[in-house]
């Protein structure tokens, strides 16, 4: 399985959590600025293994693919907004606001992967009295997996 997203997922979260801003270098765009000017070692470390990828999201921006991911985006991005806190790509709430969406993502294809098909709301999430043909994939989280 590729980790990849999940440890892209992860890194965002982390430093938006760490009150940490980002941006694409103005005139170098192989450069990627961040405030405050020192990061954890260990932040620092995963932010250059995934530059390429971070600095993808802060210039083309986040378009989540799946319905949930995009709307836990959104409610994410409106509920700092409503808390005064800045939105902007690259700001602390962006990144974590992305982070659990891109994390939403990797969560559905990796329950659909090891329940061996796709989303869960194409018949398996319950809705009446059958029995879902594997709760792995129960919605709730209700089974138990892996």
């Amino acid at each position: 399985m590729n980790t990849i997203p999940q440890d892209l997922a992860r890194l965002l979260m982390n430093l938006g959590y760490a009150g940490v801003e980002l941006a694409p270098h103005a005139i170098d765009a192989a450069r990627l600025l961040f405030k405050p000017g020192v990061l954890p070692p260990d932040l620092l470390e995963r932010l250059r293994t995934h530059k390429t990828a971070v600095l993808g999201l802060l210039v083309n921006g986040y378009k989540p693919t799946e319905e949930d991911a995009g709307y836990l985006l959104v409610e994410r991005l409106g509920m700092a907004d409503d808390l005064k806190l800045s939105t902007h790509p690259g700001s602390a709430a962006w990144l974590v606001a992305v982070g659990e969406s891109l994390s939403q993502c990797c969560h559905r294809a990796t329950t659909g992967v090891q329940c061996r098909h796709g989303t869960t709301d194409k018949g398996n999430s319950g809705g009446d009295n059958r029995e879902r043909p594997n709760p792995l994939c129960d919605r709730q989280r209700r089974g138990s997996g892996p």
